[in-house]
């Protein structure tokens, strides 16, 4: 499978996910979350959960936040929704990394660990999780680029494409997805919070 069309297929899902934002909900939301995991921890199976955050949701949290910037930018305090996912347990991922000759088997991991040649492993594990995010941070470029965002939610609003936690690799993914003017305010915070 090329990367041109599993590129496709993911913007076509995170599409969908956007879509299915009410109008009524729209006019309250200010960000969009491309939460980042891996399914039961199993770095061969990368996830995007795509949701997205309301400024009555911040209004609800500032209470049991330490600041207002705190409560709209911490994803903690965000609803923490589900419009749909990215990857995970696909057949089109799996592929796609088997035929990049990054994928593995259990038994491939077992037999590695016994040899004590999990180094190797762990070299595959960093290439999948970064294939796999460069073309996430295309899809929401092309999202952006395409006005999609916009077009359901009547602005253009950020997408954080982030993990629980906010450090140097997420901010890289988030800033590289983004028109800058739309995540200064997140920046901001999260610069802020690392002082």
């Amino acid at each position: 499978m090329k990367k041109e069309t599993l590129f496709a297929y993911f913007y076509t899902k995170a599409e969908k996910a956007i879509r299915k934002i009410g109008k009524q909900t729209s006019k309250d939301i200010y960000a969009i979350s491309f939460w980042k995991d891996n399914i039961e921890d199993d770095p061969r199976c990368p996830i995007i959960t795509i949701g997205y955050n309301t400024l009555t949701q911040v209004e609800a949290e500032q209470k049991n936040a330490s600041s207002l910037m705190e409560a709209k930018w911490n994803y903690a305090f965000w609803l923490q929704n589900e419009l749909g996912t990215i990857g995970g347990k696909d057949p089109s991922l799996r592929l796609y990394f088997k035929e990049a000759n990054l994928f593995y088997t259990q038994r491939e991991y077992a037999k590695a660990e016994k040899n004590g040649e999990e180094d190797k492993l762990d070299e595959q594990d960093k290439q999948m999780q970064s294939v796999f995010m460069d073309i996430i941070v295309s899809v929401v470029k092309e999202l952006h680029q395409r006005g999609v965002v916009k077009e359901q939610i009547g602005i253009d609003v950020p997408i954080i494409v982030h993990e629980l936690e906010y450090y140097d690799l997420p901010i890289d993914w988030t800033i590289r997805s983004n028109p800058k003017p739309l995540i200064d305010e997140f920046l901001e915070f999260y610069h802020d919070r690392s002082l």
